[in-house]
């Protein structure tokens, strides 16, 4: 499912969001949702390499932040500068390349 309807988000301004719990499809989508989670932090650590992570705000709102990912555990998503926010409010996570490599 592609967003093309999002708000860019700065990591930095992620406390100030209004974010809530994502609803996804189900356990299938849960499950590829962490996947995606654990292969970013992998990609954030050993390659340095950003994602786009999609978020839940409010209502219908959808956040895309543009990051790194630096931890990943059972309940939070570390980002740089231990900014995290709970797992269950990521929508899903993309990967790309950078146009820098």
């Amino acid at each position: 499912m592609p967003y093309d309807r999002y708000i860019p988000l700065e990591r930095s301004d992620l406390a100030k969001a209004q974010l809530r719990k994502a609803v996804l499809a189900g356990p299938e989508a849960v499950e590829q949702r962490w996947r995606s989670l654990h292969k970013a932090t992998f990609m954030g650590n050993v390659r340095e390499e950003k994602v786009h992570v999609y978020l839940q705000g409010e209502k219908d709102t959808v956040y895309r932040v543009d990051t790194t990912l630096w931890a990943c555990t059972a309940e939070w998503v570390v980002f740089k500068d231990s900014v995290r926010i709970p797992v269950d409010q990521v929508i899903r996570v993309e990967f790309y390349h950078s146009s820098d490599e």
